[in-house]
């Protein structure tokens, strides 16, 4: 250690360049093919062990299911509707005999006011790359096209969930504006023309020109007389769709369900040989509860000559269909996840995280990663393909959140120590997110206890002041000393069964500081024992008198401290989602 706190110079330098290799090998070189890694565009793997939304139907349509639901009022006076789950920790292994962790768990269950949605030739992914082992498919681009169906269908399987509630009274319908054959004046310029296919039923047709209008459908559910809408529903602005074929039903006719709406896609993707694209789009659309108050800006579709389409279509080596019944199935999946917008973004700021680094080596870890995402800053593709090689199961998110307009404010979050954590959505997607949830490390009585193994005995036991698990993800470093600590070491024994020219700053420790500040508030919320007096002192923690024998003024100074820390992660919380 340099100090109370800081590192050695060698110590920070070492892992300096061992981030500043590991970072620079994810660099592909073939992405100068300008193709997407193959494993970068499957979304299944990411809700490999997600629950369905609402139970996924488990109860049965003929049968009344009851979910406890809250509303919340935002700062901008839009209501929101949530449920209330919970999610259950047990310890893995050993002979201890702790209760389970019950910990609560809200998902978003309907919105005030829809997403808006506008097209723009400046779009992210406006020049669709391709995905490897893909040739004759994705050609020409159509992300809004799918985007937009996505929306619907998550919305439709919304409702069928919702409406087995006998609290919720569920609508959906389509909206005079989507039965509308007229285009306005003004809009003509801006109409872009779409093939969905010569064969083509009246309602698949109507259904088309109803969600690529501006407010063509509309799902939304009546609960204690308030109207909330879909988490998916979007508005559509500054461009306006036209149809190669027209259909002529009206507004009293039923729109589809999800499974209808699926096969819909289904045959419109197999029409333009579209393989890719879908699994990005739906992942685009994943980011909607994400993007509430902001506007999306999707890429201008780009059509494919009949000729070209022929021989894509040839070549087709893939089941589109099959694709399409397993996001089908999986869709129940897709909605828990993505109604946990603080659950995406904490799947995303995983990317970053390494079960090794201690919190007062992040700067030295993190550094060497951004300096080589800003390298590669300006090639969008190379930026993506770095993240789906760092984290491969998570590529497919984090195209979903290119496409949304949101990846770079979240590159800049993370940059800036920002992160966030979810426990469940870390244990949905089979990944790492904390130290808190790897194994406790080999701890020797005469040594005392390494200090991120007494964060996880602090957590797992409930005990005061660390109900809820610490939004660092990062473990301190050190042990704790056995005399400190005689009940916690009681604890213990009885869970005992169980290269240098990329440009950034070599000195700047402002991520270390947070992160090392953030750790040892949540471990030491109850006071410092006195032997950690030089590390409650040192300037990265700006704490004074707080030993065990001065407990009022450590109260009083955690207290004013944490105070502020609070108001501003709850700024935060209210802020992102």
């Amino acid at each position: 250690m340099g100090d109370a706190a800081r590192p050695s110079e060698d110590e920070f330098g070492r892992v300096l360049q061992e981030s500043l290799k590991i970072w620079s090998t994810y660099l592909d070189a073939r992405s100068e093919d300008r193709l997407l890694p193959r494993h970068a565009i499957d979304l299944r793997p990411v809700v490999s062990r997600t629950p369905p939304f609402l139970g996924g139907g488990l109860a049965g349509l003929d049968k009344t299911a009851s979910f406890d639901s809250e509303e919340k009022q935002s700062s901008q006076s839009q209501g929101s509707l949530f449920v209330n789950g919970r999610s259950t920790w047990r310890t893995s292994k050993g002979g201890c005999d702790l209760q389970p962790r019950i910990m609560p768990k809200q998902l978003l269950l309907g919105v005030g006011i829809p997403t808006n949605v506008t097209l723009s030739e400046d779009s992210h992914f406006s020049d669709w790359p391709g995905a490897q082992g893909l040739p004759g498919h994705d050609k020409g681009n159509y992300l809004s096209v799918l985007y937009l169906a996505w929306a619907y269908i998550l919305s439709a399987r919304w409702v069928e969930l919702l409406d087995t509630s006998a609290d919720h009274e569920c609508h959906m319908a389509y909206t005079s504006e989507g039965a509308s054959d007229s285009l306005p004046q003004s809009n003509k310029q801006s109409t872009i023309e779409i093939d969905i296919g010569d064969n083509v039923c009246e309602q698949e047709a109507f259904w088309w020109r109803s969600i690529l209008c501006s407010d063509g459908w509309d799902a939304s559910v009546k609960y204690n007389d308030r109207i909330y809408l879909s988490p998916w529903l979007v508005s559509i602005s500054h461009g306006r769709f036209n149809l190669t074929t027209r259909g002529t039903l009206d507004t009293e006719s039923s729109p589809p369900g999800s499974v209808a709406a699926l096969k819909y896609l289904s045959r419109f993707c197999v029409h333009h040989s579209l393989y890719a694209q879908c699994s990005v789009a739906l992942a685009g659309v994943l980011f909607i509860p994400l993007t509430r108050q902001k506007k999306v800006s999707l890429p201008l579709p780009k059509r494919v000559p009949p000729l070209q389409r022929e021989e894509s279509a040839s070549n087709d080596l893939l089941s589109i269909p099959d694709l399409l019944n397993q996001h089908g199935e999986l869709l129940p999946k897709y909605m828990t996840l993505s109604s946990n917008a603080w659950g995406v973004r904490s799947l995303l700021c995983s990317t970053f995280f390494n079960p090794d680094i201690e919190c007062n080596l992040v700067s030295a870890w993190l550094n060497p990663a951004f300096a080589v995402l800003e390298s590669i800053r300006e090639r969008e593709l190379s930026v993506a393909t770095l993240l789906a090689n760092r984290q491969p199961r998570l590529g497919i998110l984090w195209l979903g959140a290119t496409l949304a307009g949101l990846a770079t404010p979240f590159l800049r979050d993370i940059r800036t120590g920002m992160t966030a954590l979810d426990l469940a959505a870390s244990a949905w997607a089979g990944t790492t997110s904390t130290f808190l949830t790897s194994e406790m490390g080999t701890n020797h009585g005469n040594k005392g206890i390494r200090r991120d193994d007494e964060c996880r005995l602090l957590f797992i036991t409930g005990s005061e002041g660390h109900h809820r698990p610490p939004v660092w993800p990062w473990k301190p470093f050190g042990r704790q000393p056995p005399a400190s600590r005689p009940m916690l070491l009681f604890i213990r024994n009885e869970m005992s069964i169980a290269a240098n020219h990329y440009n950034y700053d070599l000195f700047s420790q402002s991520l270390s500081e947070g992160a090392t500040r953030g750790i040892f508030e949540w471990l030491r919320s109850t006071g410092y024992p006195s032997s950690e007096r030089p590390i409650y002192q040192h300037s990265w923690l700006d704490l004074e008198d707080t030993d065990e024998e001065e407990a009022d003024d450590a109260e009083s100074d955690l207290e004013a401290h944490q105070s502020s820390k609070k108001t501003h992660v709850e700024w935060w919380l209210e802020n992102v989602g």
